[in-house]
């Protein structure tokens, strides 16, 4: 399973991202519980934060984006680990 995380805003409107092919992983089977355990609802849009992060995190085809002031619980885990583990995609 190939997963992709994109951040976007903040303070200098950066942009940076990460990917993981699940598949080249040690450890797979983690990488499915994780996503299988991410909420079926995305977190629902909330007002502009200032200078806040953009968070899109990709798995497979579906994509979702979520604002950094709501990520949290299992969405902020995957992308944690994503970042932890994952490969930088270059500027």
């Amino acid at each position: 399973m190939h997963i992709a995380v994109r951040r976007t805003g903040g303070f200098a409107g950066t942009t940076r991202a990460w990917h993981v092919d699940t598949e080249a992983c040690a450890d797979p089977a983690a990488w499915t519980d994780l996503v299988g355990g991410l909420p079926r609802d995305v977190p629902a849009p909330s007002p502009a934060v200032r200078d806040d992060f953009s968070w899109t995190i990709t798995v497979e085809e579906r994509s979702v984006t979520i604002p950094g002031s709501r990520l949290d619980g299992a969405w902020a885990a995957l992308v944690s680990r994503v970042r932890d583990e994952g490969d930088p995609d270059p500027a």
